[in-house]
């Protein structure tokens, strides 16, 4: 027991679980939840140690070129990495009958299985093999309109102006019914404040009249000490 235990702390502290499929055991970033046995199709891995976009406000990211290398690699050394792509085995053999079906297109193919198709080839396999879109013209409908149906053409501008006059009307009364039921609220708002603050006025005044100018109230009225 004790051996498993120590075991799995030192995978615990090796990091093997970046940028793989895996079932997590525990949270590799301690301020995100993942539920213990959750299939986790991918992880992010970021170049700033630690750098989590929910906690940061500035997004301090690495800057890069057109090809993913960080710009602070010199041009004289990034310029000699050979990007190439590279795809899952599993579509090796597809790509391989493909290459046999089309000789022309087994060099390129070749390349892109052994991992040696760089941007440029993939490029000139593109454009050498690419094809123009075919359009059939006669299946385009063509805008038609009859002899009878140009003899209204008049009749159409007029319904389309009527339409359009009908809009701004109902836009000028829509936009007056709610100006109008606005300052109205406005209105009635503003009354029954100043009732309430004539209120509260006449109730300060009362109850000044009532602690100070109240004789047969003697609340505030000082009891003589006899000295004065």
């Amino acid at each position: 027991m004790a051996a498993i235990t120590a075991r799995r702390a030192a995978q615990a502290l090796r990091l093997p679980w970046l940028g793989r499929r895996q079932l997590h055991l525990a949270s590799p970033c301690f301020n995100q939840a993942v539920n213990p046995g959750y299939p986790v199709m991918w992880t992010l891995v970021y170049d700033k140690p630690g750098y989590d976009p929910e906690m940061e406000l500035e997004y301090d990211l690495m800057p890069r070129d057109e090809f993913g290398v960080p710009a602070h690699i010199p041009p004289e050394i990034s310029t000699t990495i050979r990007h190439t792509y590279h795809i899952p085995p599993q579509y090796y053999p597809f790509l391989k009958k493909l290459g046999d079906d089309t000789p022309e297109l087994k060099p390129h193919l070749d390349k892109l299985i052994n991992g040696e198709l760089t941007f440029d080839d993939y490029e000139e396999m593109f454009y050498q093999f690419a094809k123009p879109l075919k359009i059939h013209r006669p299946l385009i409908p063509m805008p038609y309109r009859s002899a009878e149906e140009m003899k209204r053409s008049g009749e159409v501008m007029w319904e389309g102006a009527w339409l359009s006059f009908r809009q701004r009307v109902l836009g000028d009364y829509i936009s007056r019914h709610h100006f109008r039921d606005f300052l109205g609220g406005i209105g009635v708002g503003l009354f029954f404040a100043w009732v309430y603050t004539q209120q509260h006025r006449q109730y300060r005044i009362d109850m000044k009249l009532f602690y100070l100018e109240a004789p047969e109230h003697k609340i505030n009225w000082l009891t003589p000490r006899g000295d004065l």
